[in-house]
């Protein structure tokens, strides 16, 4: 028997992910940045200093996002 094929060890709700990529977004519009997903679902260090990057713009959109983000994540 075949072992189940995991994509992801971690699971995302479709509320989690609608803020992620609302976040990927909104940073890449007012920053030109692109962010790692994948990356900053997997490493907390790098989903911090990306949070705290956002935080610094002065985009309140993206701002708010990663306050929104940043608490769900449990990131503070």
């Amino acid at each position: 028997m075949p072992a189940p094929i995991v994509k992801s060890s971690v699971l995302l709700s479709d509320e989690d992910l609608a803020l992620q990529t609302r976040f990927y977004v909104s940073v890449r519009r007012a920053s030109g940045r692109v962010i790692d997903l994948v990356w900053f679902r997997q490493n907390k260090e790098y989903a911090r200093a990306v949070l705290d990057y956002a935080e610094s713009m002065s985009d309140r959109e993206v701002r708010d996002t990663a306050r929104r983000l940043r608490f769900s994540q449990k990131l503070i």
